[in-house]
Order: structure tokens, then sequence, then C-alpha cells
């Protein structure tokens, strides 16, 4: 082989090197490219409407009642209405577990501007605050339009189960026969009796008395 082959042959080799040389080098400079990441568009969160309550405050019935008398018939059917699941239904048992006389007074408006106890049971405090709550919770009452305002009194007999009547409304209450005073035959009427109230026993008397014992 003549020296002129050789020598090209030498230089062709070098060439292929060098051309790998780069390639190699040229790969190796590039960064390696970092992972595409899908980012979702960002949604505007969505404040929620602030409900307002547009309903009017309960307007109290208005009842031309002229004397307390009158009011306290108004006045207990309107308890009676709005507490009727706690109302104890026929008459009373010769037992109750409490028997408070209350004056209530009302304003112009058929709201509760005092509470006086006339006869409190106060062998039972939680009965005396649960009645206090139902006269509140009853507000507004019927306006009494021709009083301005008015006190009136009522007697409240509790029973055991946590219900009650008014005495204004009562259905009368068994004796120790089983007969209720309402069912009971009627004696003749004497002055005396004729100013006498019916006789309401409760756990803490011993003998039954002409008035609320």
């Amino acid at each position: 082989m003549s020296p002129s082959l050789t020598r090209r042959k030498g230089c062709a080799s070098q060439a292929l090197l060098a051309g790998v040389l780069c390639l190699l080098l040229q790969a190796c400079s590039q960064a390696p490219l970092a992972p595409t990441v899908s980012v979702a568009p960002s949604v505007p969160e969505l404040t929620p409407p602030i409900s307002v309550d547009n309903t009017p405050p309960a307007t109290p019935p208005i009842t031309a009642s002229h004397t307390p008398a009158e009011y306290r018939q108004l006045a207990a059917r309107h308890v009676y209405e709005q507490h009727a699941s706690q109302l104890y239904s026929g008459p009373m048992p010769p037992l109750l577990q409490a028997v408070g006389v209350l004056d209530i007074e009302i304003g112009a408006q058929g709201e509760v501007r005092g509470l006086n106890w006339l006869r409190a049971p106060t062998h039972v405090p939680e009965v005396m605050r649960q009645i206090e709550q139902l006269v509140h919770r009853a507000a507004p009452y019927p306006a009494p339009l021709n009083l301005r305002s008015v006190t009136y009194t009522d007697t409240w007999l509790w029973h055991h189960s946590g219900r009650f009547q008014l005495h204004t409304l009562s259905e009368g209450q068994l004796g120790e026969s089983g007969i209720s005073n309402a069912q009971a035959p009627k004696r003749p009427t004497t002055r005396r009796s004729a100013v006498s109230q019916p006789s309401v026993v409760t756990g803490k008397c011993s003998d039954p008395k002409p008035t609320y014992c």
C-alpha cells in the first residue's frame, strides 16, 4: 500500500472520530426538558347570595274588650291556640303538681309588660319558670284597643305530665269519686256558695278547701 493511501485512510478515520465526538458533546450539552404539567384554568369562587328575611313582624289581633274579665276570656283562648300541644285534655285528676295564680300585664301592642305571682307554686320553681316562658312565647296577645293596656288574672292548673289548663277554660277536676266538678250534681245556690270558688287540690294540700289550696 502506498504511503499516500495510508495517509488518506488515517485522515478519514480521524475526521469520523471527530464527528462522533462532536455529536456526543452536543447531546450532553443539551439540558433535559422538564415534563409539561397542565394547569386547569382557575374558576372564580361564587359567593352565595345573602338571604334577607322580609317577613313582616307578627301583627297582634285587636279586641274590643272593655273590662279585664272580658279580656281574660280572649287571652285564655289565645294561650290555648299558641300551646295546643301542651293542653291537658278532659277533667284534671284530683291531685295536681301545681296551682298558680298569675297577674299578666299586656300592653297596647299585645306585648307582655310584666308578670306578678299572686299565688306562686314555690315548691316547684321549675314549673313557675315554664309557666312564665309559656306566657312570653304566646305574645303578641290580642291588642286591648279600648283598654290601651290591661292586667288580667288567671289560674294555671299544672299536671305532673307537664300539661296544663287555665281555670278560665278548665274542663273541671275529678273528685275522689271520679266525677268531675263540672259533672257533679249542683246544690241549691246559697248566698255563701255563690261567691265561693271551685276547689282545686294539689299534692301539697291535705284536704280540699273552698278556695285554691
